[in-house]
């Protein structure tokens, strides 16, 4: 089978669709997968076919900004992205078989209604309308006739977009106008929730409604021992705390630097902290502070005594597997989503965005993070968690079309 698979956005958007194009590639498929050019090194060493977007995943982020600020100006870069998104997959499906794309690629139902070929939806957070919360939405404590409403006015911002950009182009390939994009983007499309169901439940209607599968989290197979000197501070005295953000870009890193090694000693809590792409980390660090760059979170969750991040549903999804208590400082998109799930779900404090956040607030909450409550309850979810393959799942769908 001819496979044409599309993403772009940040890490957590990215790795796990080259794990799935691996696996299709390794089960004798032909692939192409089109990714932003950030992650090309990435595609090649695995040996992946890849058609690169001109795209600056690290500028992208450091732009979003947070809030609803950050929702609108991811709609409007996916906007902005369309005649990329339909450059590559018209042309890498003239003779595919299906085609798969993440929920940023709004042109790939129009590509697979043209093509006429099966078109699955790879999703990291619940994305189908219903009683749950927008998980585009900061605000999470809504009723579930106000969470309607906020699929509903969602979506009026999600018709301005496909008419806009869309519709002359499906015009040309011969195909109607979309009038409503809720139908658009879930009547003709199979979801894949690429979540963890229990994490993220679905809505009582989704099965009267929608085609849709739970997968599991695509986690990547652990690649890349820790370092030596990391191995040696995390059995110095006692399991630190791990604090990071990803790839998500913060306001002022040194301040927030200050304010973690303030808070720190404060707790008495040893900590790890995470460059990412924001830079996080000073000249000179107290001996109960290691600052680390990218480590392979897989390994590295299970050792920590709770883990502090951004909210990205890859992060939440690994720290769950680990069995580890998290705390959620959201900045953007589906962040406060999974930041109020882990909260409701007894497996950390309740999530603080980092702008919010003080030394005392953060504080506080390392203090917490280590209760025995939360690691009862982690425990139980890192079980449940820990036979689902979502990679395998995902394959194993496309291979029934």
């Amino acid at each position: 089978m001819k496979i044409v698979l599309s993403s772009r956005g940040s890490r957590g958007d990215i790795y796990p669709v080259l794990e799935i194009a691996s696996a299709l590639q390794n089960a004798g498929h032909d692939v192409i997968s089109g990714i932003p050019e950030t992650f090309g090194d990435d595609a090649k060493r695995r040996g992946l076919k890849v058609h690169l977007y001109r795209e600056d995943s690290g500028k992208l982020m450091k732009d979003m900004g947070s809030g609803m600020n950050a929702s609108r100006n991811g709609l409007s870069f996916i906007a902005s992205s369309v005649h990329q998104q339909l450059d590559f997959m018209l042309e890498a499906t003239k003779d595919a078989d299906v085609l798969l794309a993440s929920v940023s690629e709004i042109a790939a139902p129009t590509v697979g209604e043209f093509r006429n070929i099966p078109f699955y939806r790879l999703a990291y957070a619940p994305v189908l309308p219903g009683d749950q919360p927008h998980p585009l939405l900061p605000v999470q404590n809504l009723s579930p006739a106000l969470n309607r409403l906020t699929w509903k006015t969602f979506a009026l911002f999600s018709r301005y977009i496909v008419r806009k950009f869309l519709n002359g182009k499906r015009k040309e390939l011969g195909l109607p106008p979309i009038t409503d994009p809720n139908k658009y983007f879930t009547g003709k499309s199979h979801s894949l929730l690429a979540i963890n169901k229990e994490l993220a439940p679905p809505s009582p209607d989704w099965d009267k409604r929608y085609r849709y599968n739970y997968t599991g989290y695509c986690f990547g197979q652990p690649e890349g021992e820790l370092p030596k000197e990391l191995i040696d501070f995390i059995e110095k005295d006692g399991a630190p705390v791990y604090i990071g953000f990803g790839s998500v870009h913060i306001k002022n890193p040194q301040a927030f630097t200050d304010m973690v090694i303030e808070a720190s000693q404060r707790a008495g809590k040893r900590i790890v902290l995470s460059r990412g792409w924001t830079g996080l980390g000073n000249k000179q660090y107290p001996d109960n502070v290691f600052v680390t760059g990218d480590t392979n979170h897989a390994k590295l969750f299970p050792r920590m005594a709770g883990v502090m991040h951004h909210g990205g549903s890859g992060t939440t999804h690994t720290g769950a597997k680990a069995g580890v208590p998290q705390f959620i400082m959201p900045e953007i998109i589906d962040q406060y989503y999974w930041g109020n799930r882990i909260y409701k779900m007894g497996l950390g404090p309740k999530p603080v965005s980092s702008k919010k956040l003080t030394v005392d607030k953060l504080t506080h909450a390392l203090k917490q993070i280590t209760d025995e409550r939360y690691r009862e309850n982690v425990a139980r979810l890192s079980e449940a968690m820990r036979n689902e393959n979502g990679v395998a799942e995902v394959v194993k769908i496309i291979m029934g079309a």
